[in-house]
């Protein structure tokens, strides 16, 4: 049976939230342009009232798409109230707190605009105030959170939409009639000064190693050198993203060198059905013979009747015994009691596994072989344990 992978949910997360801040962006400079009446050949009024409110829906459906498949995923702590209340996550609290408000905001300004006829004008013009604050927040968040800050293409991505926007508000402040010089140089100094303090913190915050365990990342998510925190004497591994593009990061762990084909031995128990019909069946092992590690299966869904069950989710972890839960995923495939799965780690390290098993349903054990097939990176090599 298919279950969803987590490795494509892992990418569809980054794609979504890349496309969501450049989507906003450009919604935010047609808002700007629509307020100052800006019009070329080609470019009437009402056209450009149509493409600011299309892209803002866009970005609507796209920041869904990414909210949820972070969720599903599963890999970092989220769940569905930390989408819509701030600071309830204990995954980067700050930042994904930061990117739930400009989500809280943006909802705002699309059902405002959706009522529009239906407010005063002063209500509606309230509201979309906080466009304002509604994108240097998303802005802030894909920084703190994001897994491609240090890429090069991303980077440039990020320095457009940041130029763009400072850009459109500077251009509106100098547009403003009986604006004084005072003003007008003002606006012109508090845009280079915005864009200068923005790309100050990138570089010395994001950009720097060790920014997932200084962001607030969860030490379970972290590699062992980053939950403990590097020292001179112990400096932690350059990040993923400082290695050649698509490279192959060497194990941050002991015992878990990639590819392998390790022996399994290991117990298995499943929970009586609920009122619901649905059990739990829980595998915890170790390997050895070829890896020294530990692996942890659960499997969740209706109780087939015949000792199994239907799996409708589930969760994989694998690790040496130091730390046993370093890789973590979810199963891909279920045929029989063949289990294949992607797992990856906060180094963004992404292994697939396929388990072969034995059961013995009398004594609660298994038995098999464990395969790790090979390694990859995400292209750019970004990944959330920077």
């Amino acid at each position: 049976m298919l279950a969803v992978d987590a490795e494509a949910l892992w990418y569809l997360t980054r794609g979504t939230g890349l496309v969501s801040i450049i989507l906003l962006t450009i919604a935010v400079a047609l808002g700007i342009a629509q307020v100052r009446q800006w019009s070329a050949a080609g470019w009437p009024q009402f056209v450009l009232a149509a493409l600011h409110r299309n892209a803002s829906l866009l970005v609507v459906v796209f920041l869904a798409v990414h909210i949820a498949s972070a969720i599903i995923n599963g890999f970092a702590p989220i769940d569905w109230i930390a989408a819509v209340v701030p600071f309830q996550s204990p995954y980067r609290s700050l930042w994904l707190g930061l990117g739930t408000l400009a989500f809280d905001l943006l909802l705002a300004l699309v059902a405002t605009s959706l009522v529009r006829r239906h407010l005063s004008y002063r209500t509606w013009s309230l509201v979309h105030w906080t466009a304002y604050a509604c994108w240097p927040l998303a802005f802030v968040h894909g920084l703190g959170t994001g897994t491609d800050g240090t890429t090069s293409w991303v980077l440039a991505i990020n320095a457009a939409c940041l130029v763009a926007v400072v850009a459109a508000i500077t251009w509106r402040l100098l547009a403003q009639r009986r604006s004084p010089a005072f003003a007008t140089v003002l606006a012109g100094g508090g845009g280079a000064a915005l864009t200068a303090l923005i790309v100050m913190w990138t570089l010395t915050g994001p950009a720097q190693v060790g920014w997932a365990r200084k962001a607030g990342t969860p030490s379970d998510l972290l590699p062992a050198s980053a939950a403990t925190g590097a020292s001179a004497d112990n400096p932690a591994p350059p990040p993923t993203s400082a290695l050649a593009p698509n490279a192959v990061p060497a194990p941050s762990a002991a015992g878990l060198s990639v590819p392998f084909t390790a022996s399994f031995s290991g117990t298995v128990e499943q929970t009586p059905p609920d009122r619901n019909g649905n059990a739990v069946v829980t595998i915890t092992g170790r390997l050895s013979d070829g890896a020294e590690g530990v692996l942890g299966v659960e499997l969740r869904g209706a109780d087939s009747g015949n000792g199994g069950i239907e799996m409708s989710s589930s969760t994989v972890t694998l690790g040496p015994p130091t730390q046993p839960t370093q890789l973590q995923g979810t199963v891909t495939t279920l045929r029989g009691a063949v289990l294949r799965t992607t797992l990856h780690d906060a180094a963004g390290k992404i292994v697939a596994v396929e388990i072969d098993l034995s059961v013995d349903r009398t004594t609660r054990t298994a038995t098999g072989t464990v395969t790790a097939t090979g390694t990859t990176t995400p292209p750019g090599g970004a990944s959330g344990g920077r």
